[in-house]
């Protein structure tokens, strides 16, 4: 919503004049009606940054660098604006922008748990999770962020691309103590002491999705796989029925026959 212009209302006012009736009343002139305030320039500058996380949101990269021009001219000591200019420079391999803007950020709100946990997402993905993971445990230790679970799932996932497994299943366990339906956190962990060859432990992981409407794809193929290497012909049977009928063109069901690994 963009603010509204100021506008100065005109009221035409007719006086009556000293050839009036005797007797009849005088005229009440209302006040003339104040002005408008205008939106301040800080609050004008979160609507652009939040217009402009929309649009990142949706893949419009270009509309949200707009948005964000027009939010930094109108405050520049938002954080906010240089976080999604992050993920914006980010999304598109920009990186020394990127890196640029998401320091800007954290120097601006070094607390602001959303901000370091970007922050650290962007440094996994850029081949540096150790240095990502600390900015994760940064962001959880603070009380008041609203999503933990999301920080300690991705902790997860990067200690486990470093081959630090046992690190990474407590990130897992901890998310789930916190959501325990974070489908994400269930099925990492699941695939992981799978792999571990910790089969009891995989499937009773994994059953959280398994109680959702629709498991995705990749769930269940690896419910299957559970199954198949526990000896339950009838609950493999079951997953491979439902990756059939669910995901027919889904790379997992055309696996089915192969082996698991």
């Amino acid at each position: 919503m963009r603010p509204l212009a100021c506008m100065t209302v005109l009221l035409a006012v007719l006086v009556a004049g000293c050839a009036s009736k005797p007797g009849t009343a005088p005229q009440v002139v209302p006040p003339p009606t104040p002005q408008a305030q205008e939106t301040p320039a800080p609050q004008r500058a979160q609507i652009h940054a939040e217009l402009a996380a929309g649009y990142y949101e949706r893949g419009q990269m270009d509309v949200a660098l707009q948005e964000l021009g027009e939010a930094v001219k109108l405050d520049p000591s938002n954080a906010k604006i240089y976080n999604v200019y992050g993920l914006v420079y980010a999304m598109l391999s920009q990186d020394r922008d990127a890196e640029v803007n998401f320091r800007r950020a954290l120097e601006i709100s070094p607390n602001d748990s959303e901000i370091r946990h970007n922050w650290g997402w962007y440094l996994c993905t850029r081949g540096r999770a150790r240095e990502s993971i600390g900015e994760f445990d940064l962001a959880v230790r603070n009380p008041l962020y609203r999503s933990p679970e999301v920080a300690l799932t991705n902790a997860g996932k990067c200690a486990a691309s470093i081959g630090e497994s046992k690190r990474a299943e407590d990130y897992y366990r901890r998310a789930l103590a916190v959501a325990p339906a974070n489908v994400v956190a269930a099925y990492n962990l699941s695939l992981l002491v799978y792999k571990e060859a910790r089969l009891d432990e995989a499937r009773l992981a994994i059953r959280p999705i398994m109680q959702q409407n629709s498991p995705p794809a990749e769930a269940l193929y690896l419910g299957m796989c559970i199954e198949r290497k526990l000896g339950d012909r009838q609950a493999e049977a079951s997953y491979a029925s439902q990756l059939r009928n669910r995901y027919p063109g889904a790379a997992e069901t055309k696996a089915i026959p192969g082996a698991c690994e």
